[in-house]
């Protein structure tokens, strides 16, 4: 399978390069060349890990300096593993951005038709899904734990693609770099809420087991109707590589990248 995330010039974003073409920014960042200083060193993005906020901001900056939008612009919301997605017009504009007081509550996916509203998640482990409708120019982030995706936000997220009256077939959609199988053991608690049809996706027995959340999140989008080949995967495995912040694999506090974010330029 093709990697959907590219680097230019040793930057500390990946990019998803086959969108740039529809006038779509969009990307991952990676916890190099920020400021924080340990355990988030160096490009922590979130103000919920206790880093010094002055350190976050200053980071943040620096990447909406890098996608030449500015912070004002940008949208966050302060997420809970749940499914809830937000349509975002001009009055979130800035929402989030420079402090978590004022982050969109109880909320994991953004959506919007806006130009150069910056709809952003955070993470850590969990899975980034990006989506694109060219054709109705409409652009959302979710933010997939175990728990959102269990709770099914891709279907919540392609609800409000068609209320705003996208067809299926042109909804594209990219899963980001986030835990991969092999790293990621839950237990009996977590795979109760998986239905048995989704058995594929997990590998176990006595109450280890592993799993895929990709996939899980791959074939949900498939049972509501986006086509295969509209769906791309990121093979990059957030615990594995050591570019990434990782919850599951770092024995401290740790950082968080700010996975998704997308604007329509």
């Amino acid at each position: 399978m093709t990697e959907p995330f590219i680097t230019k010039h040793q930057d500390s974003i990946l990019w998803i390069d086959r969108w740039l073409e529809a006038n779509v920014v969009a990307g991952f960042t990676t916890r190099e060349n920020g400021v924080s200083l340990f355990p988030y060193e160096s490009n922590n993005l979130g103000f919920h890990v206790e880093d010094n906020p002055d350190h976050v901001l200053q980071n943040r900056k620096r990447m909406a300096n890098r996608i030449n939008i500015s912070l004002d612009n940008w949208v966050i919301a302060d997420q809970v593993h749940n499914n809830h997605v937000q349509f975002i017009d001009e009055y979130y504009r800035g929402r989030g951005a420079f402090s978590r007081e004022d982050a969109i509550k109880n909320t994991d996916g953004l959506i919007t038709t806006s130009k150069k509203i910056v709809c952003t998640a955070l993470f850590a482990d969990c899975v980034p899904i990006y989506f694109l409708d060219r054709v109705k120019g409409i652009i959302a982030i979710s933010h997939a734990g175990w728990r959102g995706t269990v709770a099914n936000i891709v279907k919540q997220t392609i609800k409000k693609f068609e209320e705003l009256s996208s067809n299926l077939d042109d909804i594209e959609v990219v899963i980001g770099p986030s835990i991969c199988k092999s790293c990621y053991q839950v237990n009996d608690h977590v795979l109760q809420y998986v239905p048995s049809k989704y058995r594929s996706c997990y590998e176990g027995f006595n109450g280890e087991y592993h799993l895929d959340l990709k996939k899980l999140n791959q074939l949900l989008l498939l049972d509501e109707g986006i086509p295969a080949s509209n769906i791309h995967i990121s093979n990059y495995c957030t615990s594995h590589h050591p570019m990434f912040f990782s919850h599951r694999k770092e024995q401290h506090p740790t950082g968080r990248m700010m996975g998704g974010f997308i604007a329509i330029i």
